[in-house]
């Protein structure tokens, strides 16, 4: 292999001189005489034309050329042309891998996308643990609070949602939205007064927030103080109006202050709103004002309406099919209520139990007991866990003389109650 090395080395001067059809001592040479050395050492004609060619080639082009191991004697005619692997060595064999170089740690942004993230991947605890830490990073960051406290109230803790909700108030005191939600928890909770108190508060903070007059007057109608209900609602928006607004409002003058004018006018002003013209609880609201104005027609225009922008919108079946109903349609009802107990529902399920008993308890006021039988056994297929719709099938099972059924409807609605 030594001599071999030497052989290549002596001949890579040369063959510069010989690749160009010239001599070592500058007479020219033709046909085999430019390769006749390589031939010596035993290589093919067509290796040494390709390790010519190779050395030849300008130097910055070495690097590009196919490597071929030197471990085999260069004196064998190896189709590869070994003489170029043994011209030119290979490398030295690549360092293993090393880890990656420790990265800087997350700003306060890439956590707070982080956190969000995991929260709509439904990774509530590592959600709520990053939320953690930046709410210690950054205290001042209102966001973070509030997300924490939704976390809490998903998992139904109530207590740790109203702490975080505090310690966020004594990070920032000044801040009307983290008062208004503690309102707002005080309300769900119904500590009615205190509940006053921190709408009452948030308003003084920012008496532009239009979100909290929202809450509050809400939680006044519920309370039965409907003037002052209205007005808060009405401040609300002078500020912003706001669909969801514009229907509180109008559904309170509608049905507890007796102003149907101006509730109609109320809710038509929701639908003209940009991009409201198909709200589906604007229209459902103005179907049950005019049901109750005894204007069948536009009652139904109005559900149809909302039914068609929110199929799976259960208020709009519901009171749709109790107009037609009442107007003695039977067989429209009825088809009402199939198409809303069976719509798809945005969970993937079938439409609410409350369809399905309206449409059973419609059959057996017709008189169509075996009828109502088979749709509570569809509804209960649908809705195994719901001991009210249970209980009904039960009794229909009874006062159709199968105790055996009712008795074995009873204990399944007993399994679902707790032990005492």
């Amino acid at each position: 292999a030594v001599t071999a090395n030497r052989a290549v080395s002596s001949l890579e001067g040369s063959s510069h001189l010989l690749a160009r059809g010239g001599s070592s001592n500058g007479t020219p040479a033709a046909g085999d005489m430019t390769r006749a050395p390589l031939l010596l050492l035993g290589l093919s004609t067509s290796c040494a034309a390709a390790y010519l060619a190779a050395v030849a080639a300008p130097r910055a082009s070495l690097n590009r050329l196919p490597e071929a191991r030197p471990s085999v004697s260069i004196f064998g005619r190896d189709a590869t042309c070994l003489a170029v692997g043994a011209a030119f060595p290979s490398p030295p064999p690549l360092r293993s891998a090393q880890p990656p170089a420790a990265t800087t740690s997350p700003t306060a942004p890439e956590l707070y996308e982080r956190a969000v993230l995991l929260q709509q991947m439904r990774r509530r605890d590592e959600s709520l643990r990053t939320f953690e830490r930046l709410a210690e990073l950054t205290p001042g960051d209102g966001r973070v609070w509030m997300r924490m406290m939704t976390l809490h109230k998903l998992e139904r803790r109530w207590g740790r949602a109203e702490a975080t909700l505090r310690r966020g108030i004594e990070a920032l005191p000044q801040n009307a939205l983290l008062r208004q939600a503690l309102g707002d928890l005080c309300r769900e909770r119904q500590r009615w007064d205190e509940a006053r108190a921190h709408f009452a508060q948030a308003a003084r903070l920012d008496p532009q927030l239009r979100s909290v007059y929202d809450s509050w007057g809400r939680m006044e109608a519920s309370l039965g103080r409907h003037t002052f209900a209205a007005e808060l609602l009405q401040r609300g928006l002078e500020l912003e109006p706001t669909a969801r607004t514009y229907h509180a409002l109008g559904v309170l003058q509608d049905s507890k202050l007796g102003q149907r004018d101006q509730a109609r006018e109320t809710l038509r002003r929701g639908l003209r709103l940009p991009d409201e013209h198909r709200n589906p609880q604007l229209l459902h609201a103005l179907g049950k004002l005019e049901a109750a104005a005894g204007n069948a027609p536009a009652a139904r225009a109005h559900y149809l309406a909302a039914i068609d922008a929110a199929p799976s919108f259960t208020m709009a079946h519901l009171a749709l099919g109790k107009l037609e109903e009442g107007l003695g349609r039977y067989e429209t009802a009825a088809r009402v209520y199939a198409q809303g107990a069976t719509t798809l529902q945005p969970d993937g399920g079938m439409g609410p139990v409350q369809l399905w008993q309206s449409w059973a308890r419609m059959e057996q006021r017709r008189g169509r007991p075996l009828s109502a039988r088979r749709l509570y056994e569809r509804a209960c297929r649908h809705h195994p866990k719901d001991a009210r719709l249970l209980s009904e099938w039960a009794r229909l099972a009874a006062e159709l003389g199968d105790p055996a059924q009712a008795r074995a409807i009873f204990s399944r609605v007993l399994a679902l109650r707790p032990a005492p």
